[in-house]
């Protein structure tokens, strides 16, 4: 197996296809110093693109845990640079492309540390970042979520570091479509399908979405106005582009105040960089009532009582067991890959551009539409062969999406 070859074919999936790069464009690239020579295929891609600039940003896990666990008075954890936000506020008036390159070095790096502490750090590092998330959600600009493999995020997949490199990307090329003569074809093909069930919903305008099966009985109560998406997406000025590679996913943003039930996760999940399972959740008017986790629930309450919008859904996704990700087997221990894996829904901000005309409206006439708002938006995966969602319409007569697993529009 060729890596370099491998890496080369993902990096122009990435560049080429996924941001879609114009020619004079600038990039940014934010990933962790692990990544640096995979960062430098992309670099060399957008460049041969036309790329204006490439900057890189790299973050240091162990040093954002070090501050966590030593900074002598807690307030000093909500310091941040004061130049962030109008920087970051740059990328998006200046019409950046933004690549968001994961896999980490130390995949437990927060394992064990003060929930508390890292809830403080994680809130005044949301809050700089508000806008420019709520630009990347507005699609603003062309945007993408990747992951390209380490050794550590290696172990924890595929259970032992013997012949790492081989075996994880084994698994990785048919998630990827990198199987294939013409990968970017694939994807465009598989992007028309995705498209084909976004239309099915659109048309249906359930008022609800049911989620049956072992641990869950839940409903999620939608608006006329919204809008399935999926797959590739169209930034303000009309380039299109993907934002996550992998994607398998139709989605949407839920009414916040209309949930209700009882709903189990099926796979874990990070939750403010610790790792979250068995997490559980009651709804009741919108709002998460009761909850649990077999293991870091102190992290989960810490993620709950985040803002007002943390307790409430922002998204309602759906993906049947005929993904590639379902079928390989595996936990990826990664968002980007596991929620591609299962139906999940996500407590946090929700997504304007899964409203009519969302992109449009202010934060106030985003609230009045019920659309959430939070600092923070995590997805948690809900979904399996045992789990069936149906569509509900408002004279309460039910029609399936998902049968066991397996989508049926």
């Amino acid at each position: 197996m060729d890596f370099d070859e491998l890496r080369r074919r993902y990096a122009e999936i990435i560049v080429k296809m996924a941001i879609n790069l114009q020619e004079g464009q600038p990039l940014l690239i934010r990933t962790e110093v692990v990544q640096r020579k995979f960062a430098k295929v992309l670099a060399e891609v957008a460049y041969s693109r036309g790329a204006s600039l490439v900057s890189l940003q790299y973050s240091a896990p162990e040093l954002h845990r070090l501050r966590i666990d030593k900074t002598l008075d807690d307030d000093d954890l909500m310091s941040v640079p004061s130049y962030l936000e109008n920087m970051y506020d740059c990328y998006l008036n200046d019409g950046w492309s933004s690549i968001s390159l994961r896999g980490p070095e130390f995949p437990d790096i927060l394992e064990g540390a003060d929930p508390a502490r890292v809830g403080k750090v994680s809130r005044a590092s949301s809050k700089v970042m508000r806008r420019f998330l709520k630009g990347i959600s507005a699609n603003r600009i062309a945007w993408n979520v990747c992951l390209h493999p380490t050794e550590a995020w290696a172990l924890k997949v595929l259970g032992s570091s013997e012949d790492w490199e081989r075996r994880i990307w084994e698994v990785l090329v048919p998630i990827l479509r990198l199987d294939n003569d013409d990968p970017a074809g694939a994807w465009q093909e598989h992007d028309a399908e995705l498209k084909r069930r976004c239309e099915h919903m659109n048309r249906a305008r359930y008022d609800r979405i049911h989620f049956t099966g072992p641990d869950t009985d839940l409903y999620v109560g939608m608006a006329p106005n919204r809008i399935f998406a999926g797959g590739s997406s169209i930034n303000q000025k009309g380039v299109e582009f993907f934002p996550n590679i992998p994607t398998e996913e139709i989605f949407s943003t839920p009414d916040f105040t209309r949930t209700e039930g009882f709903v189990k996760t099926t796979r874990p999940v990070e939750v403010l960089g610790t790792q979250v399972t068995g997490a559980w959740f009651r709804f009741s008017e919108g709002k998460v009532v009761e909850f649990g986790a077999d293991a870091n629930r102190a992290i989960l309450e810490q993620y709950l009582n985040f803002d007002d919008g943390a307790r409430t859904l922002g998204e309602v996704a759906l993906v049947d067991a005929n993904s590639p990700i379902f079928k390989s087997g595996k936990v990826f221990y990664n968002i980007l890959f596991d929620e591609n894996a299962a139906c999940h829904i996500a407590l946090g901000n929700g997504y304007a551009d899964c409203i009519e005309n969302g992109i449009r409206m202010s934060d106030d006439e985003l609230e009045e539409t019920r659309c959430n708002s939070s600092l923070v938006h995590t997805d948690f995966m809900i979904g399996s062969k045992d789990i069936s969602v149906s569509g509900v319409r408002k004279d309460d007569y039910e029609e399936k999406i998902i049968e066991q697993g397996i989508f049926v529009i």
